[in-house]
């Protein structure tokens, strides 16, 4: 027999089971706890808030239950939805021509939470007259006639009751968040519409004499900063001081109520 062969046989077969002795008292021990990976999770809450300010009022229940109530379904609405805007505002639900209006309303509202002012897939038809400059010595400025051409648009909006508008938005706030779920955005639509009037509040009033240039077709700010600003911001300087600031107060006593 071959002796040191037979040996190290001998230690190979010591070693191994050495080694499983300490593996198999270590994964039987007390303290060999189950790990359980935890992986923290970062998708956007959907939040919608429950209670409004304005369901404090004295007559929300009575005008509550007399608003229109919701569709039943998003395919098929837009009858519906202008009748329900016709009882806020007849002329604007006149505006309201476009096919799958509540679609284009919960995107316009996404768009305009994110500084983006839609230009297309527009739920409203509104004409106006083309915008126009005055040339001065020192180059191109606004027309104030231009703000007139947004008179209509604004007087229409503000002259909405915020309360009763308030009120409607509670009542429909269930079908508005099933439309705006069908975009698969991670917020929700009432995060978004409350952002949105945000946006909308916090955009300043410019100099009426903003110096403007024509290197193509359309106008352009002379100032860089005027000219880099976000398209809603370029869009309410458009309205003119006036309109802007009644839209902004008739904003601040909706958002009041919300």
């Amino acid at each position: 027999m071959n002796w040191k062969a037979l040996s190290a046989v001998v230690v190979i077969v010591g070693i191994a089971g050495f080694v499983w002795y300490v593996l198999d008292r270590s994964a039987n021990s007390e303290y060999n706890d189950t790990v359980i990976e935890t992986v923290e999770d970062l998708t956007p809450k959907k939040v919608v808030k429950e209670t409004l300010a304005v369901e404090s009022e004295e007559d929300y229940s009575e005008k509550a239950a007399k608003a229109p109530a919701p569709p039943v379904a998003i395919d098929g609405s837009d009858g519906q939805i202008r009748d329900a805007a016709a009882t806020l505002s007849e002329p604007l639900a006149g505006w309201l021509q476009p096919a799958e209006q509540m679609r284009k309303w919960v995107s316009v509202v996404d768009q305009l939470a994110t500084y983006r002012f839609p230009t297309k897939h527009l739920p409203v038809v509104y004409n106006k007259e083309p915008f126009l400059a005055v040339k001065t010595e020192n180059g191109f400025q606004n027309d104030p006639g231009n703000y007139k051409r947004w008179d209509l648009l604004i007087n229409t909006v503000t002259a909405i009751d915020p309360k009763s508008l308030a009120i409607y938005y509670k009542k429909w706030s269930p079908f508005l968040e099933g439309t705006y779920n069908e975009l698969g955005n991670p917020q929700s639509f009432d995060n978004q519409l409350r952002t949105m009037i945000e946006h909308f509040l916090i955009v300043e009033p410019i100099p009426a004499d903003a110096a403007l240039k024509q290197p193509k077709v359309l106008y352009e700010y002379v100032d860089p900063a005027l000219e880099n600003a976000d398209p809603l911001s370029k869009w309410m300087w458009r309205l003119g001081p006036d309109n802007m600031a009644k839209l902004q107060n008739w904003l601040r006593e909706l958002e009041s109520y919300l």
